[in-house]
Formats: structure tokens, C-alpha cells, sequence
């Protein structure tokens, strides 16, 4: 809301006023925070554009150019952040760094990782944030190896991974089949977040043999206080799925009613799908007579699923 406002303002005292570069610069920060149609955010911040080319800074001071750049890929259009980003003539950490995210976020993976590879040429150290959209590049395309060169390189630099870099980490290693790195980096991890459990929880339910892990991770998880969400249900529902153990799905479904997800639709289809494995099929229909409006596609399979497994064919 405070973007929209900016913006409207700022359109109010152009043509009366002389704006100082600081102000486009924090315009233009605000545009991450539209809440309008990507396409209309899109039109203001070209307009705004528009009238930043007017002062002849958006090559020479490089706060307007990234926060054009910044803007742009954040409201979806990834070739006017290019645009904006070639045409600088001069480039710092958070230049990259937005162009770099600005691919990652909008399916470029390829070419995030050139750029990466081209920051360093200029021999600009990366900052946390391009760390994490790299690393996420790497696993988007399955490249273990490429990820790997990369975290080992910013051992080398003496980065300090902090938690969020540790958890792309994690993240990479797991998607791209190298789970005991991706389980020695939350080891080692001083402090962990929702992300990093949800990470692992769902890394190892994913990784056939490691349900029994899966389920140990959750249990350290509500140990040590840490708040779940429906991403941590979810996992560790697939888990208990893959050890056919309907008594310790129901508890984890009484931890959901507890948490006031149980009624979610991404939860009750885990449930189906779990309770279906478990030969529990009295309670999958009942969750699925429950959802009503909720049922999607993957609510009709898991259903199909149950009863097939349990050789319930006129059912299915």
C-alpha cells in the first residue's frame, strides 16, 4: 500500500519540483511491496522509468540503476532488468546481486550462473544473497557439481554461511543426490529456522530408505520448540506414507488438529495419501467427505491410490 502511495505522490510533485536521485532510489524500493496486478506495478515502474531517463542518471549513478533492475525483475519482466543492468556504467555488489536474483527468480538459471561466474571475473565477492540465488540456480538444474565449486569457493573467501545460505545449501545437496552433504551441513548449522527443519524433514521423506530419519527430524523438531507449519506436516506425512505406520500418522494428525492445519487442503490430501499406504481407509473417506469444496486433483488420485492399494477396485 505505502508503494502505491509513493508513487502517486511522486507523479503529484514531478513537473513541480526537482527530485533528488535518493528519492527514485527509494521509489523505486517500494515496488517490491505492490500489492497490485504484476502488470500494473509493471506500468507504474516504467513510467517511473520514464522519467528517471529524463535526468540522464540511469547509466551513471548506480542506486537508480539497481533499483530499476531490482524493480523490473522483481514485477516479472527479466529483459528490461537486463536492459537496465547492461547500460550501467558502473556495477557494485548489489548490481550483480539483483541480476543475479532477478534470474534465479524468474527461471534463468543458466544464465544466473553465467553471471555469477562473470561477477567473479570482476573479481567482486559475492554477498549472502547472491550465494543463495546461485545456489538455488544449481539446484533448479540439478548441477550438484556446479553448487559444490560454488560453496567451495566462498569457503575459500572466508564467507560465513549464515543460516539462509546454510539452508540453500541443504536444499541443493538434497535435490541433486548428495543427501549426506546436505545432512552434514544441517549438523553443523549453530542455530536452525522453520526453513531449515522444513528443509530437512522434507529432504530425507523424499530419499527412499530415509523415512525413519524423516520422522526422527520432525520429532527433534518439536523437541527444541521449533514452530511447524503445513510444509512440515506435509513431509512428514510422506514419510510416515513410505513406512506404512497408520498409528503414528494419526498422531501426527492430532498434532495438526492441534495446530489448526488439519482442515488445510494440502494437509488432508497428505493424510489420505498416508492413511491409504497405512490401510486406513475408514478415515481417508472420511477427510475426503469433509473437503467437500476443497478436492482437487490430487485429493481424487490419492483416493484412487488408497483403493487400489488396498484392493478396493470397485471403490476406485
Amino acid at each position: 500500500k505505502r508503494g502505491e502511495e509513493a508513487t502517486k505522490l511522486f507523479m503529484d510533485m514531478k513537473g513541480m519540483i526537482d527530485v533528488s536521485p535518493e528519492s527514485y532510489v527509494s521509489l523505486l524500493s517500494s515496488f517490491p511491496e505492490y500489492s497490485l496486478p504484476e502488470e500494473v506495478g509493471l506500468g507504474k515502474g516504467r513510467e517511473v522509468h520514464g522519467h528517471v531517463i529524463t535526468t540522464g542518471l540511469v547509466g551513471f549513478m548506480v542506486g537508480i540503476g539497481n533499483g530499476l533492475v531490482n524493480m523490473y525483475a522483481k514485477c516479472g519482466s527479466i529483459d528490461d532488468a537486463r536492459r537496465v543492468f547492461c547500460f550501467m556504467t558502473e556495477k557494485d555488489s548489489v548490481s550483480w546481486n539483483s541480476m543475479i536474483t532477478g534470474l534465479d527468480q524468474n527461471g534463468c538459471f543458466v544464465e544466473a550462473l553465467e553471471r555469477y561466474q562473470s561477477m567473479r571475473r570482476h573479481e567482486i565477492l559475492p554477498g549472502s544473497f547472491t550465494l543463495i540465488s546461485s545456489l538455488s540456480s544449481c539446484a533448479s538444474l540439478k548441477w550438484g557439481k556446479v553448487g559444490q565449486q560454488i560453496h567451495g569457493e566462498s569457503l575459500k573467501l572466508g564467507l560465513d554461511p549464515n543460516v539462509s545460505v546454510s539452508n540453500a545449501l541443504i536444499t541443493l545437496y538434497s535435490e541433486t543426490g548428495y543427501l549426506n552433504e546436505g545432512c552434514k551441513i544441517f549438523s553443523s548449522m549453530p542455530e536452525h529456522d522453520q526453513v531449515s527443519w522444513n528443509s530437512m524433514i522434507g529432504a530425507l521423506a523424499n530419499s527412499e530408505g530415509s523415512g525413519p530419519e524423516a520422522v526422527t527430524c520432525f520429532l527433534n523438531a518439536l523437541r527444541v520448540g521449533q514452530k511447524l507449519n503445513r510444509i512440515t506436516f506435509a513431509s512428514v506425512l510422506s514419510a510416515v506414507s513410505s513406512l506404512s505406520f497408520g498409528e503414528l500418522g494419526k498422531q501426527i494428525h492430532a498434532l495438526a488438529l492441534k495446530y489448526s492445519i488439519a482442515d488445510e487442503a494440502t494437509i488432508e490430501n497428505a493424510l489420505i495419501a498416508c492413511y491409504g499406504k497405512c490401510e486406513e481407509m475408514e478415515d481417508c473417506e472420511k477427510i475426503f467427505s469433509r473437503m467437500s469444496e476443497r478436492r482437487d486433483d490430487v485429493t481424487w488420485n490419492s483416493m484412487i491410490s488408497g483403493y487400489i492399494h488396498n484392493e478396493l477396485l470397485p471403490k476406485a
